[in-house]
């Protein structure tokens, strides 16, 4: 067995909410309901005292009505658009994110989207590795190309699964908030006895559940 890295990461995705904007058309009984989703982050405490950083590069936060495996998830992940797989573009920060720097139930606002009201079974945190990273206390960084370096999915994009628990149900004029955990522990690994030496691998796993 492997050893591994770091504890548990938290991704908060926040704040599924309705939109009142249909009260001005009730006339219009086929109107679809609207919902708005807006995407925030955070990071459970983080034990390894070597580490100063853990910086993901987040392109974007994508969910879908229709449920994803990995294939899916990765899929259309290099296009600056979403649509073209199902997806539902909720935030699009583009921007490195220190996951060590939102811990203790500190939270980043990403972004929102409107969306439909429905039972969402899909959703997809999309990360470009070449900007990724992790920095070490002792100034060392790395990264995909780095020695030792970080074993990133290959591609200037990448679409990860996030695993639920069960649907995510944005209800109309209603708020729900779903809790995105990025688990780090399992997610970075060890290869081999020395971080320093031979460096890690990602191997996403990220779950999430209703708040």
């Amino acid at each position: 067995m492997r050893p591994h890295l770091v504890s548990r990461t938290s991704l908060f995705v926040g704040a599924i909410g309705a939109l009142a904007a249909m009260a001005a058309c009730s006339s219009d009984s086929t109107s679809p309901a609207r919902g708005t989703l807006a995407v925030q982050l955070t990071d459970a405490p983080f034990s390894i005292d070597s580490l100063s950083s853990v910086d993901v590069f987040v392109v974007r936060v994508d969910g879908r009505l229709a449920a994803a495996d990995s294939a899916a998830a990765d899929s259309g992940a290099t296009s600056d658009s979403a649509e073209a797989h199902g997806w539902k573009t909720l935030a699009s920060p583009n921007a490195s994110v220190n996951l060590l720097a939102y811990q203790n139930g500190t939270v980043l606002g990403l972004g929102q989207a409107d969306v439909a009201a429905g039972s969402y079974q899909g959703f997809r945190l999309v990360i470009d590795p070449s900007r990724s990273s992790v920095t070490l206390k002792s100034g060392l960084v790395l990264t995909g190309t780095s020695s030792p370096n970080i074993s990133f999915p290959s591609g200037s994009r990448s679409g990860l699964k996030i695993n639920l628990s069960s649907p995510i149900v944005v209800a109309a004029n209603d708020t729900t908030t779903m809790v995105v955990d990025f688990d780090v522990d399992n997610s970075f690994v060890l290869r081999g006895n020395s971080l320093s030496q031979n460096g890690l691998l990602f191997k996403p796993v990220i779950h999430a559940s209703v708040k």
